[in-house]
């Protein structure tokens, strides 16, 4: 099998027996994944397929496939619309979270500098305050940066495939905008390279973030509307969260507020839809751990950028 450009000579050999009814065979794929790594725009292109049966060469076949572009990421597949079966692809969201991008050192770096902590140490002081203070720090940063919510999510429709469009952190970054789903991945790379367990939240039409408080299975996990982010004040909203001391009166006491909202829309949604994200029935709502997924072997996708 080969694709010209996309896919070297990818061969399989072995036997078959006259009494098999029917036999699938998946040849290894000798991808060019440099090239796959351009592909930002939808196109077609062409697989041969050359078979040769006990020495005796089978006319070659040709198929015309589209292939999408890499920010387009599949969620799921329908197998059967008939009897509704699918096959759920959702955890590939988490090759869009990129805590190796070189981008995040100096986004780091900036929320260090506005004083909200001295240092990102994850969960190693076991204080659920000082976790949720370091959240802060890189909300805080993010909002200097002008992060603006942006619902710019359309793909080319298909019947069979359901997919997401998702800006790259660097994307997101470079036009200061971000869909519900850029927004999410962005700020889970960067609280993911801090040493924090974050989650990617798909409910129907929409994504949001949720991190753990802290390392223990009963310590609790909170939902973050990072949609929320381009906000300014929220007056009374986010008050069930106090503002700390240190912050009160200073420049970020307004980010922390629209924060503590985001935090509270964000929590309500997972308390709202917990029984959904156990139904294996219904594949729009997913609770993705970004830690498993890394386990599964879905590693982020390199940006390909320099560092800034």
């Amino acid at each position: 099998i080969t694709i010209d450009g996309f896919l070297n000579a990818s061969v399989w050999q072995g036997t078959m027996y006259d009494d098999y009814e029917e036999v699938t065979i998946y040849p290894k794929a000798a991808w060019n994944f440099d090239a796959l790594h351009k592909i930002r725009e939808q196109r077609p292109v062409t697989a041969t397929f050359k078979v040769t049966v006990g020495g005796e060469e089978l006319p070659t076949q040709t198929e015309t496939f589209t292939m999408r572009s890499l920010n387009d990421c599949p969620f799921y597949v329908i197998l059967d619309k008939e009897n509704e079966e699918f096959e759920s692809y959702s955890e590939l969201f988490a090759a869009y979270v990129n805590e190796n991008h070189p981008w995040v050192d100096g986004l780091l770096k900036e929320a260090l500098a506005t004083g909200v902590v001295s240092g990102f140490t994850g969960y190693q002081s076991g204080d659920p305050d000082e976790v949720l203070a370091q959240v802060f720090a890189v909300w805080n940063v993010l909002q200097k940066r002008g992060i603006k919510y942006s619902d710019i999510s359309t793909t080319t429709p298909s019947e069979w495939v359901y997919s997401q469009t998702v800006r790259f952190l660097d994307d997101s970054i470079d036009a200061t905008q971000a869909n519900c789903v850029d927004g999410t991945v962005l700020m889970a790379s960067i609280l993911r390279k801090i040493g924090l367990n974050v989650h990617l939240v798909m409910v129907p039409g929409h994504c949001l973030l949720a991190f753990d408080l802290g390392e223990g299975d009963d310590d609790p996990i909170m939902g973050l509307e990072t949609t929320m982010l381009g906000e300014k004040d929220l007056g009374e909203a986010g008050k069930e969260i106090e503002v700390p001391e240190a912050i009160v009166g200073t420049p970020h006491e307004n980010s922390f507020k629209v924060l503590a909202a985001a935090i509270g829309v964000g929590t309500e949604t997972l308390e709202e839809n917990a029984d959904a994200f156990d139904d294996e029935t219904q594949p729009q709502y997913e609770l993705i751990s970004v830690a498993d997924a890394r386990e599964m072997g879905i590693m982020p996708i390199a940006s390909g950028r320099e560092k800034k």
